[in-house]
């Protein structure tokens, strides 16, 4: 009786966010800020995943009429200038999401640096991204950073015409792509203590849906799972409360030789085992450690409405919307950035 109820309930509110989605009512259109980057779509072949991916691509602009994309009726969306003209170079900030999110939702993250002289490309990782989210795929890691890597590899080769890569090349990401991020900056993890941190967090969390969804943690490919995955172009890391810090290695962490800067959500004291890098991060040379109190994981994505905020709590799940107890998402947000502008060097961005 209780899963037909809660089936009956989520029928229900995907209808009714179904009529908000049309209608958009819930969500307010705000004016266009008074910079506003450029935007691109393409979609990329890659081997690794047997057919293409969708690249999302922000970059500095001064041309072009403002597009308001990304919003809908639970999340507020941000503008951008659909494809403007692009700079003839730039450093490039390959962005990562996080498990069951999108490239859009890290728009306001995107639009920063771009707006800041970054070229920001992302994509959606199947498997693990809206609406295709599946507990086995989210433990195959190793897909996301040949995501990454493909991209950079295409924008190298002239994928976007007229445009080259500079020196800066910088991995961001957002929870699970936040390990994707420091993966690439050279961070590896262990089979045994991933499956070690579940033991003692059976049914909880992380560990709790991957072992509802069937996840066997023992048939994990151990080799794949714990290989190395750095790209050895990378000269900077940023990871916004990344996950899987319980399963990172020592010996890895003390090799990796570029900066690196780990952002938590929340006071120390209350983020979560499966998110908290304060100890860990401690094994990294170059790293710098910021805790932005008064967030919490899902305060990285976008500011939801009150729809959102209703009809997401209704339906009984982690409400991504809930804001109860913390510090409005604008906020949040702003310390992130300003956390990510003081790791930058002085010349990012300039010509």
């Amino acid at each position: 009786m209780k899963k037909f109820l809660y089936a009956i309930g989520v029928l229900i509110v995907l209808g009714v966010m179904a009529i908000g989605a049309i209608t958009m009512t819930s969500t307010r259109v705000l004016p266009p800020p008074g910079n506003v980057p450029g935007y691109k779509s393409a979609s990329l072949a890659v081997s690794h995943r047997g057919g293409e991916i969708p690249l999302h691509i922000w970059y500095p602009a001064k041309e072009g009429e403002p597009e308001l994309i990304g919003q809908n009726a639970l999340f507020y969306g941000h503008y951008v200038r659909r494809d403007a003209p692009l700079p003839a170079s730039a450093p490039v900030v390959l962005l990562s999401h996080g498990s069951g999110g999108n490239a859009v939702q890290m728009g306001w993250l995107a639009s920063h640096l771009a707006n800041r002289g970054a070229l920001v490309i992302a994509t959606n990782h199947p498997g693990t991204t809206s609406r295709d989210s599946l507990p086995e795929r989210t433990v195959q890691i190793w897909e996301r950073p040949a995501d990454l890597s493909a991209m950079l590899d295409w924008l190298e080769a002239g994928g976007l015409a007229g445009f080259h890569p500079g020196k800066d090349i910088i991995t961001a990401g957002f929870s699970l792509g936040g390990h994707s991020a420091l993966a690439m900056g050279g961070v590896r993890v262990s089979k045994a203590r991933f499956i070690e941190y579940c033991a003692r967090n059976a049914g909880l969390g992380d560990c709790g849906w991957l072992q509802a969804g069937g996840v066997d943690f023992n048939s994990i490919d151990a080799t794949r799972y714990e290989a190395d995955l750095s790209d050895p172009r990378i000269t900077r890391v940023i990871a916004i409360d990344p996950a899987l810090p319980q399963a990172a290695t020592p010996e890895s962490l003390s090799g990796v030789q570029r900066p690196v800067l780990i952002i938590n959500l929340g006071a120390v004291e209350q983020v979560p085992e499966a998110l908290r890098y304060d100890a860990v991060g401690e094994a990294l040379p170059l790293a710098e450690y910021v805790a932005v109190e008064g967030a919490a994981h899902f305060s990285a994505l976008p500011r939801c409405s009150a729809f959102g905020v209703a009809m997401i709590g209704l339906a009984g799940e982690d409400n991504i919307c809930s804001d109860k107890g913390l510090r409005p998402r604008d906020a949040v947000h702003e310390d992130i950035l300003t956390a990510i502008d003081g790791f930058l060097p002085e010349s990012f961005g300039q010509p």
